[in-house]
């Protein structure tokens, strides 16, 4: 008799166990990468990359030279660059960048420029964002809509129609523009007069992410 309650209460324990434990496997599951548990029951996240040379003014300059001698200054993404950026593809195909030089006289009336660094001469021409458009994450490209001379260059998503303007990435047209969504995040830049250089030295925002709240 005693022995047979000893078998019961070894059951009921193990049994208790195994919950605690299924419980304690699930949570861990879920926890943010900051516990320990992460770098054992999931990947470990990828690298953030720092500051990365994405081209030169003379590069971007020269594309854009070319793309308007050949008549395709409403054609933007002949005379822009792409990249990923602060992850690499293999980490997420969702961090393609793309930085183009923004059209100015005498090509176009009044010069289009980039509200972020309005006073730079250089940075001021140029734009950077991420692709990956905040409504359902397709990959949007430089583009234009509107009149030829109306100034109307967008970044445009080809899966469903919204467009963001190219200066600062604000949803004007479209689902991103209908339910209100974010900006494409910006990629913040950096200029050396010395080299040329063109860096991408961060990204403001999370790619694909069209809500905060």
């Amino acid at each position: 008799k005693p022995a047979a309650k000893t078998s019961a209460i070894s059951r009921r324990a193990f049994v208790v166990g195994a919950l605690g434990a299924s419980t304690l496997l699930a949570v861990a599951a879920f926890a943010p990468p900051s516990l320990p548990s992460w770098n054992i029951l999931n990947p470990l996240p990828p690298t953030k990359e720092g500051p990365t040379q994405v081209t030169t003014w003379n590069a971007l300059e020269a594309k854009y030279r070319n793309a308007v001698s050949a008549g395709n200054l409403y054609s933007p993404s002949d005379y822009s660059e792409f990249f990923y950026f602060p992850y690499p593809v293999t980490a997420s195909p969702y961090y393609k960048n793309v930085i183009t030089r923004l059209p100015g006289p005498p090509d176009i009336p009044t010069q289009v420029v980039n509200p972020f660094y309005a006073n730079d001469p250089v940075l001021s021409k140029v734009a950077a964002f991420n692709l990956t458009c905040v409504h359902l994450r397709c990959i949007v490209n430089p583009g234009y809509a509107g009149t030829p001379g109306s100034g109307e260059f967008r970044l445009q998503c080809p899966c469903h129609g919204s467009q963001y303007r190219l200066t600062d990435a604000v949803p004007v047209a479209g689902p991103a523009f209908d339910l209100g969504l974010l900006p494409l995040p910006r990629v913040k830049l950096s200029y050396d007069s010395a080299t040329g250089n063109i860096t991408a030295t961060d990204l403001d925002g999370t790619a694909g992410v069209g809500r905060t709240d």
